[in-house]
């Protein structure tokens, strides 16, 4: 039941807030989460609390962000018998992590969080991937089935190794639009990355130097990344060369490699260099 307070708020669209409330979705989603008595957990975007309200039952800790004043209020008011639930009224893109982050493990995210930054989100939660093991998130089904694409795709982007050189992108399951208060234009899908502890990828070659070659590859997806990898210095022949040493076509793009096959490809480009 809504509180008064509650029923009488008006979302803001300057935060693009669109406020989950279908109980058989909360259900689904925590079906694939799972929450133990001794997790931390970090929300963003609580909203009115609809996740928040599991989130704190389950967990033995919940950092919860809402850079809305508004909602804090109405938030503060809701939870105020939750001792494991902290309120950090803070733009989360603003926010230093390592406040909170510094001595813990193991941590894992589940947010409904804004679509017009998930990707910076997204970036911003993988640069602590030494603290967080788990992230879930609701996202727009466009972005969720690039982030999990696998290759060889037309999904296949530079978000999806930006996400996948760190960790294991799934698509879980698919929202539609009139879930949410107010409905956005588009459908949405709930998406887990479960991030290496192991560091399989760089341990092989550096986030700089894979990026460096990334971009390249994609500068025009319309040509074969013989055409492409010229803007950083390789002669066409050189790169049809490597690609035929990978069992990959001359005429290759780079929507065909997943992140081990473009590590290989870059280690024969540079034996041939």
């Amino acid at each position: 039941m809504l509180s008064k307070r509650e029923q009488n708020y008006k979302t803001k669209k300057k935060y693009g807030q669109n406020f989950l409330e279908n109980k058989e979705i909360l259900n689904e989603i925590f079906s694939f989460v799972e929450l133990g008595a001794k997790d931390t957990v970090i929300e963003i975007g609580p909203g009115l609390g609809f996740l928040t309200e599991t989130l704190s039952e389950k967990a033995e800790k919940v950092y919860s962000f809402e850079i809305d004043t508004d909602l804090v209020k109405i938030l503060d008011k809701k939870f105020s018998d939750r001792k494991n639930l902290e309120l950090i009224h803070s733009d989360f893109m603003e926010y230093d992590l390592s406040e909170i982050l510094s001595d813990k493990k193991d941590v894992k995210v589940v947010a409904n969080i804004p679509y017009y930054i998930t990707s910076p989100i997204i970036n911003k939660l993988i640069g602590f991937s030494e603290n967080i093991s788990e992230i879930y998130v609701m996202v727009q089904k466009e972005v969720a089935q690039r982030i999990s694409a696998v290759s060889p795709s037309k999904e296949v982007s530079i978000l999806t190794h930006s996400v996948q050189f760190f960790g294991e992108a799934k698509y879980l399951f698919t929202v539609k639009k009139e879930h949410f208060n107010p409905a956005p234009k588009v459908d949405s899908a709930f998406l887990a990355i479960k991030l290496y502890k192991d560091k399989r990828y760089e341990n092989q070659i550096s986030e700089k130097e894979y990026f460096k070659y990334l971009k390249a590859a994609f500068s025009n997806k319309r040509k074969s990344l013989g055409n492409n990898m010229n803007s950083i210095g390789y002669e066409k022949q050189e790169v049809i060369r490597a690609l035929e040493g990978v069992g990959k076509s001359s005429l290759a793009r780079a929507e065909e490699f997943s992140v081990q096959e473009f590590i290989d490809l870059i280690n024969f480009l540079k034996r041939g260099a």
